[in-house]
């Protein structure tokens, strides 16, 4: 028996082989394009919702007290704000995570305007955390160390989603009460972003978005900060 070529092929058989391929080619490239249609919706209606929730978290004076007050570094006027709840007796204590290493007690006190006193009374500085997870996790060292079970959280409107996701994670926390600090920078007149506030906005989804994607897979769960690296200032 000859073996078979494409010679052998007869007009009928090419033209339906190339229908199917066509066919195939054509269901690939609607199912790529569904699932983009599909991930792409579903990341535009979290956009939304992250945005709306983020103009929702506006800062209460009516925060009740707690245990302790936990202020996150790297936005303005956390430190100010998280001091004011301090002296006004939200919290026993306060601590400042994510403190550069070179930046003494002295010198938050002179940036705030605070009397030093309040800062060698009441006020801990944690210069390990590096991010939101370290934040987080050093918070919990803290607040173990000092019996405390419930918190006050400060830090930006834009941050709070993401950090509220890494406070509720940790066992040792029951209570987390939101204090946002609103950047008017961010937002216009009309209660939107502004083009400044949405490159944060679209930034800070992306945080997110990829937070909730480690936290799928189980990398970089609170717990994984040595305590001997826990150096706070008392």
């Amino acid at each position: 028996m000859a073996a078979w070529s494409p010679e052998m092929e007869s007009g009928a058989d090419r033209a339906q082989r190339r229908t199917r391929s066509w066919f195939g080619r054509r269901w690939l490239t609607l199912t790529i394009a569904a699932i983009g249609v599909t991930v792409f919706g579903y990341l535009a209606g979290g956009f939304l919702r992250f945005t709306e929730e983020v103009g929702l978290l506006s800062r209460s004076d009516l925060v009740e007290p707690a245990d302790g007050i936990v202020v996150l570094t790297g936005g303005a006027l956390r430190i100010d704000q998280a001091i004011d709840l301090l002296k006004d007796g939200r919290g026993r204590r306060l601590l400042i995570s994510g403190v550069n290493p070179g930046t003494s007690a002295d010198t938050l006190a002179r940036m705030t305007g605070t009397d030093p006193s309040w800062f060698e009374c009441c006020v801990d500085i944690d210069r390990d955390a590096l991010n939101t997870v370290g934040n987080a996790e050093m918070a919990s060292l803290w607040a173990r160390e000092r019996g405390f079970r419930d918190l006050i959280l400060v830090t930006s409107d834009y941050h709070m989603p993401r950090s509220l996701r890494e406070f509720e994670r940790i066992d040792d926390i029951r209570s987390v009460t939101p204090y946002a600090v609103q950047r008017d920078d961010l937002w216009g007149g009309n209660n939107l972003p502004n083009g400044l506030g949405m490159r944060v906005l679209v930034t800070e989804y992306a945080k997110l978005v990829a937070a909730r994607f480690r936290a799928l897979l189980g990398i970089g769960q609170p717990g994984s900060m040595s305590t001997q690296l826990a150096r706070l200032d008392h």
